[in-house]
């Protein structure tokens, strides 16, 4: 009798701790369950979003018009908008649908990823929206992580992997041939920033950024027709204003004499790239460099005591001088 009493009692103890651990089961379950409600429901109503912002209504409809026929909206946000997103090429960041105004609510609730919404007025302003997916700013996260810890095919990757989700996205051409450039990539990343001019034509920094790939690429390797074509595009760049001499001018001297090897035509370019940008340390780096190679020995001195002046230092350079120097009054 008492075998058989430990027996059922023990049968008992088990049924009932089995008992508890399928109560515990079903409450994870349920938790779990809930948790990802919760988190369909937060990304149903979320979404990541470019904006362009103009401030009367004809300009939106001629905007939205070339759209519709296929122009890049990161372009025209980055050229056209009069929001502070401009500078993002239009990105908004990820909007929560009960948080904005009820006319941006309706026309997001019919957006797909890569739709593009009527002219909206809101507050007082005329505004298209484009969405897009939200895994394009992971990608860019991504990216810089990778870049800042050194991995830079990784970060090539991830920058490839959101232009494929949103092909015309120039912000993602710019960063990709950045990075192609860091990793000397050359022809990889002049590629990558024609394809960024395709879609805005009218910026000029991106004509900027393709000279200093082709400048990167002809120093590098000494290549005379990457030179040439560094020349090329810096000087479209000065036909088309002023704006951008300076750099103009400091490309042009670094490409003569760095790649081409002709100091004194370098001179004239990077005197005026000195003389407008104090702030850059290479432009009077050069300047001297150049002086010191035409055997202007005075001149190089007195660039070399202004960029002093300027908080730069240049043991190379002064150590070249100075050898110069004993050498003559020997």
């Amino acid at each position: 009798m008492t075998l058989l009493w430990h027996v059922w009692a023990s049968s008992l103890d088990r049924s009932c701790r089995w008992h508890t651990v399928y109560r515990v089961l079903g409450l994870m379950s349920l938790i779990v369950c809930g948790m990802a409600a919760v988190e369909l429901a937060t990304a149903q109503d979320e979404r990541a979003i470019r904006r362009i912002v103009v401030a009367d209504r004809r300009t939106a409809d001629e905007i939205l018009q070339q759209l519709r026929q296929g122009a890049s909206f990161s372009a025209l946000a980055g050229t056209r908008s009069v929001g502070g997103e401009y500078s993002q090429w239009g990105y908004s960041g990820i909007v929560r649908l009960r948080e904005v105004q009820p006319a941006l609510r309706t026309a997001l609730l019919k957006l797909k990823e890569g739709q593009i919404s009527d002219v909206l007025e809101i507050g007082g302003q005329f505004v298209i929206i484009k969405v897009i997916s939200p895994k394009i700013p992971r990608h860019f996260e991504a990216a810089g992580r990778a870049e800042r810890e050194g991995k830079l095919p990784q970060a090539i990757q991830e920058v490839q992997t959101a232009l494929r989700l949103e092909e015309d996205n120039v912000q993602a051409y710019v960063k990709l041939g950045w990075l192609q450039q860091s990793a000397k990539k050359f022809d990889d990343a002049i590629r990558s920033f024609e394809k960024a001019l395709q879609y805005a034509p009218q910026e000029m920094q991106l004509m900027l950024l393709i000279a200093s790939a082709y400048t990167h690429a002809a120093t590098e390797g000494h290549n005379a027709a990457q030179a040439e074509k560094a020349l090329q595009m810096y000087q479209q760049v000065l036909q088309r204003g002023e704006r951008y001499a300076p750099a103009v001018h400091f490309g042009m001297g670094k490409v003569y004499l760095v790649a081409l090897r002709q100091p004194e035509t370098a001179i004239e370019h990077l005197e005026k790239a000195a003389e407008s940008t104090t702030n850059i340390a290479e432009a009077h780096r050069l300047l001297i460099q150049a002086y010191y190679d035409t055997r202007r020995y005075e001149q190089a001195w007195q660039s070399l005591r202004r960029a002093q002046d300027l908080g730069f230092d240049f043991p190379d350079l002064l150590a070249a001088l100075q050898k110069v120097k004993q050498q003559s009054q020997r």
